[in-house]
């Protein structure tokens, strides 16, 4: 119902509209988009510089000719190469095989002439605080469970930014009868073992779930995707993210935070003997609790691409293909940083 309010308010708008609209006659003026994120989480670190089209008064694309780059690291200059994947000079593409480490102050700036200079600077953060957790799978009347991880970790004081997701490490080992194509006689194969890991989908928690989150309820976000230009699958790894900002005081200086996951755990062993075919597989299972810290540039830009993407007027089709929050002086991007830990594997047995 939400939504056809919603629907026939913004019909009602476009439909009382009196004065046409005309677009070329828009002006604006071109900026530069600048995005560095420093992290412990990749071996290289793109550094990506784009001149930006005006929404009007230009209809061919600004190019990002004879720009030039620069980051410092803690004061000293960072060597960058060009990457030569670009698209018709326009997204022009550095990288950097330094490896941050947590308190490096970063300094990053890019200059294109007829346009300006724009800079901005982040620190990257200690690593996530120490920390105990569990998890438990819980029984859904689908064919997919619902896993939930408590945390608890230190509180440094500092209000900080974190994230976590999931990892499932998942093995299979099985044997199935097989027949002699000649003689047809029957006889057991050879016994096969297979092993995957995966990130587990985050799920949003409701009141049925009976939990409640210490801090604010984390939401969805993708902070790897946002530094590589190839679809690679670990860029899609969605991580919960909360911060202890706005959240109550911590209770012995320990926060907590609960978050949920969708899972499927096969039967421990499964036996085939249907009548068709005999055999048998075995599953085994563990968990890993991959832990992020961001800088709060970072936080506040990931949340805002998430805002962007989960309100009414997106539902409509109608959010603003721009991003709400920028730390980037005199342009547009962000230079932001996290690092992220590994938990031990776990059984939940």
């Amino acid at each position: 119902m939400r939504r056809v309010l919603m629907i026939i308010l913004v019909l009602t708008a476009m439909c009382g509209c009196e004065r046409s609209f005309d677009i070329s006659k828009q002006v604006g003026d071109s900026t530069i988009w600048m995005t560095f994120i420093p992290s412990n989480d990749y071996d290289s670190t793109f550094f990506f510089v784009q001149a930006t089209t005006p929404l009007a008064g230009k209809t061919n694309p600004v190019l990002t000719n004879g720009e030039s780059v620069g980051v410092r690291v803690n004061g000293q200059l960072l060597t960058l190469e060009k990457n030569r994947r670009s698209f018709a000079d326009r997204l022009q593409c550095y990288t950097t095989d330094y490896s941050f480490m947590p308190g490096d102050v970063v300094e990053a700036s890019a200059t294109v002439p007829g346009i300006g200079t724009v800079g901005a600077s982040c620190k990257v953060p200690e690593p996530f605080p120490s920390f105990t957790w569990k998890a438990w799978v819980v029984e859904k009347t689908s064919s997919i469970n619902s896993l939930f991880v408590d945390i608890e970790y230190d509180d440094p004081g500092d209000g900080g930014y974190y994230g976590a997701v999931v990892c499932q490490y998942i093995e299979e080992t099985s044997q199935w009868e097989d027949s002699d194509p000649e003689t047809g006689e029957k006889y057991w194969g050879e016994i096969k073992r297979s092993t995957r890991t995966e990130y587990l989908p985050p799920r949003a928690m409701t009141e049925i779930d009976g939990l409640s989150a210490g801090s604010e309820e984390p939401i969805t976000a993708m902070p790897k995707y946002h530094n590589y230009l190839s679809n690679v699958p670990d860029s899609q790894r969605r991580v919960q993210i909360w911060s202890d900002v706005s959240s109550p005081s911590p209770k012995d200086d320990r926060r907590h935070m609960t978050i949920a996951s969708r899972c499927n755990e096969q039967p421990g062993r499964i036996d085939y003997t249907d009548g068709t075919y005999h055999g048998w597989t075995e599953h085994h299972y563990k968990y890993q609790l991959v832990l992020y810290h961001f800088s709060e540039s970072y936080y506040n830009y990931l949340k805002a691409r998430y805002n962007s993407d989960n309100n009414d007027f997106s539902a409509l089709g109608l959010a603003p293909a721009s991003f709400v929050y920028t730390n980037v002086q005199g342009g547009t991007g962000v230079c932001g940083a996290y690092t992220v830990i590994y938990s031990d594997w776990i059984e939940l047995f």
